[in-house]
């Protein structure tokens, strides 16, 4: 089991249709090859935690490199991972707004800073909002 955490430039806007459409293709794709993860948007960045086998990871990193909704990929943590986080999470999203990230990332002209002087604490706080996301959004579950 491995794990990756990276952060990159959003080319899409806000709250855009395209975040639907990367959330259904990461559903089918990360279901096919055992991956398991979270996104999130801050401002014009994306972070996101992926989880799974370490050449199924590799492999989508690369369509990743490829892909038109962002750009400037900067793998902020990466390693071996004795369990899953995030073991039944195909793919979740918040944008900023919904569970800030600005108590560990600063925003600089072209990239986000961890504050932090551990980038675990990062993936600390991706699984945490993908709990928080789950209780909110559970069925059954009065959000207003």
């Amino acid at each position: 089991m491995y794990y990756l955490i990276y952060q990159s430039s959003a080319l899409i806007p806000r709250n855009s249709g395209e975040h639907d459409a990367i959330l259904i293709a990461s559903y089918r794709c990360n279901k096919r090859d055992d991956i398991t993860g979270f996104l999130h948007r801050e401002q014009d960045y994306f972070v996101q935690y992926l989880e799974g086998p370490k050449d199924k990871i590799m492999d989508l990193m690369g369509r990743l490199e490829k892909d038109w909704r962002h750009e400037n990929i900067d793998v902020l943590d990466e390693g071996k991972l004795n369990m899953r986080r995030l073991p039944d999470w195909q793919m979740g999203m918040v944008e900023q707004g919904t569970f800030a990230i600005s108590d560990l990332l600063e925003i600089e002209d072209t990239k986000l800073a961890i504050k932090s002087a551990d980038p675990f604490d990062l993936v600390v706080f991706m699984v945490a909002n993908a709990g928080l996301l789950r209780q909110i959004f559970e069925p059954g579950t009065d959000v207003t």
